[in-house]
């Protein structure tokens, strides 16, 4: 079964004063079977912002959905990439600053297959 090698890795960049850049990358391990499976794999992954330990917390804030994308791995160990720009008016949830983190979801891609989930570390910034 496909496995992640360690968390993902979140990198956030401010393009201006009102943008931010995200790249979240994340390394899979395959066999050579899964290599050869004619469905491949589908990834998607969703930003977050963590209400962990906050008064009126609740949970955790969804801020951005990418869509779920198919692919076949040409490696047995393979990094992915996932790049997308926000607005700090869509990434504000509150006053004050913010502890983002992104759960990148992968699965084998046939329908009804439970997704393997791995996130980020939180990554604080101001908006």
């Amino acid at each position: 079964m496909a496995t992640f090698m360690g968390n993902p890795i979140i990198n956030v960049t401010q393009t201006t004063a009102n943008f931010f850049e995200f790249v979240v990358e994340y390394t899979m391990q395959y066999s050579q079977t899964e290599l050869g499976f004619p469905e491949g794999f589908a990834h998607s992954l969703a930003l977050r912002e963590s209400d962990d330990g906050e008064i009126f917390g609740g949970g955790d804030d969804d801020l951005i959905n990418i869509r779920v994308a198919t692919f076949r791995p040409t490696s047995t160990v393979e990094t992915r990439k996932f790049t997308f720009s926000a607005s700090a008016e869509r990434l504000g949830t509150e006053s004050g600053g913010e502890e983002i983190y992104a759960v990148v979801h992968h699965r084998r891609n046939i329908d009804g297959i439970a997704s393997q989930t791995r996130s980020t570390a939180i990554f604080p910034f101001a908006v």
